[in-house]
């Protein structure tokens, strides 16, 4: 039962966030001190310095990993809304007159999945929100939009599978292939589970919703085995965007509306990735790969989106004519100011469970899960992702904090793949419950009323325990058929 004690970090983490209502930042430092108390006890291996340095150094490259994404995310995300990039999005989605049902899936699982795959930070749901009042009443907004943010596996460029990859010793499109199998359930019914909650649908609406969801499957599907799962979540969106516009009978107001000078970033940035995807091998044939690495986890520089998401920040910002000549220096340092508390409780995260990778508590932890069988390890390592995400409200801090017990326990079993696969899923879907996600919603809605909150929270619960069951049963079909 020791080794249950490598839970503890996320279980103070969790009383913090829940019980305590703190911050994220203090759940994550109430989580390092108490990875640091398990080492100075010396209850899974006797306390050496080593491990110390170890853990730090090896967080430190993660962080570059992750943060090189998010900081140039965060930058993109403010320049679009400082040229009214979320406005012109609006416009055009309006002028495409769609039944309300119809609409409604366009909203959601077109645009609300490619924003979000863009820029993250639940900034899809300052475009959903306003457009599903238009349609739907407020309940019903709450719950389509926590729809909308139910996809994150391939959210905001995919740096939660990046960093799953890296702390599985997975090659990323290794683990993106899997990805499709735990996650394309979702995928699949998302467009259906809109429509209970758009009055008047049909038959045809059903099928419609069918349809939309085989396009964003294949989508997906098509950008993570041709480009990279960086771009899989945009291409899976365009493909329902697609749908739309064809059986849309206002493509022309559609196309003007799509050539508003706002708009050109979110196109350039999918064209700077893409172009990206197809120039590094070249630059690593070449022997021009800049890598910082421990003999343990690496960060290959090139290769990260955040180069994309900074080049084009910084043509929008020379592009785009303003008043201020101090543009650029005071995005800098809004997204600095707005940035620093994620960046700082996921390096947090990551050192204290480095350090239990350190200690020897992750493998003990690792084989108590491996020793219940490969179905309850299965759905052990599922419910974790899941928690992980619900308490920090990031698939990448629950990765940070779980992938390393999800994969030891998978190798364990001879299907460190699929362990791996299940852990970012349910992270990624569980996601739409946390406290951080809600409160994003809750900001976007306006006029906001005394029972948005619990509405918002019901109905993300609800989604998450639906999801967590999808991804289970996706972990039983896959084990089943390898027997």
């Amino acid at each position: 039962m020791i080794a249950g004690l490598a839970l503890l970090p996320c279980a103070v983490a969790a009383f913090s966030v829940l019980v305590l209502r703190r911050s994220v930042l203090t759940a994550a430092t109430f989580a390092l001190i108490t990875a640091l108390a398990l080492w100075a006890l010396g209850i899974f291996s006797p306390p050496q310095p080593g491990q110390l340095g170890h853990a730090l150094t090896d967080s430190l490259v993660l962080e570059m990993l992750v943060g090189f994404v998010i900081f140039p995310g965060l930058l993109f995300v403010e320049e679009t809304n400082r040229g009214d990039g979320l406005k012109a999005l609006i416009h055009a989605i309006e002028s495409l007159r769609l039944a309300p049902p119809r609409a409604v899936i366009l909203i959601t699982v077109g645009i609300g999945v490619m924003v979000e795959s863009l820029t993250g930070y639940g900034v899809s749901m300052f475009v959903t929100v306003p457009l599903l009042l238009q349609i739907v009443s407020r309940k019903r907004a709450i719950a389509l939009a926590l729809i909308g943010m139910s996809l994150m596996s391939w959210g905001a460029l995919s740096i939660s599978a990046a960093l799953g990859a890296e702390l599985a010793n997975l090659p990323l499109p290794v683990l993106a292939d899997a990805i499709l199998r735990t996650s394309g359930p979702v995928a699949v019914v998302l467009p259906l589970f809109c429509l209970p909650f758009v009055q008047g649908s049909t038959l045809k609406d059903v099928a419609y919703a069918g349809l939309a969801g085989v396009a964003l499957v294949i989508g997906i599907t098509f950008a993570s085995r041709s480009i990279g799962i960086e771009v899989a979540g945009v291409v899976g969106g365009l493909a329902v965007i697609a749908v739309s516009v064809v059986f849309s009978s206002s493509r022309r107001s559609l196309g003007q509306a799509l050539t508003a000078p706002a708009i050109l970033p979110y196109g350039l940035l999918i064209v700077a990735v893409v172009l990206q995807k197809l120039i590094v091998p070249y630059l690593n044939a070449a022997g021009i790969a800049p890598i910082v690495e421990t003999d343990r986890v690496s960060f290959n520089v090139l290769a990260s989106p955040g180069i994309a998401l900074l080049l084009v920040t910084l043509m929008s910002i020379a592009l785009r004519k303003t008043a201020h000549a101090d543009t650029g220096a005071s995005l800098f340092r809004h997204v600095t100011m707005r940035s620093w508390p994620a960046l700082t409780s996921i390096l947090l995260f990551l050192m204290a469970a480095r350090l239990l990778v350190e200690i020897g508590s992750i493998q003990a932890l690792a084989g108590l899960l491996s020793q219940l069988g490969l179905y309850p390890a299965m759905a052990l390592v599922t419910a974790l992702g899941g928690i992980g995400s619900y308490v920090t409200g990031s698939g990448v801090a629950s990765n940070a904090l779980f992938m390393p017990s999800a994969a030891a326990t998978g190798e364990g079993l001879g299907a460190i793949t699929l362990f791996a696969s299940l852990q970012h899923s349910a992270a990624a879907h569980t996601g739409v419950a946390s406290l951080p996600i809600i409160a994003i919603l809750l900001s976007a809605l306006p006029n906001r009323e005394a029972a948005d909150e619990q509405t918002a929270m019901r109905m993300g619960l609800g989604l998450a325990a639906i999801w967590l069951l999808f991804v289970v049963a996706s972990g039983i079909v896959q084990i089943a058929s390898a027997l």
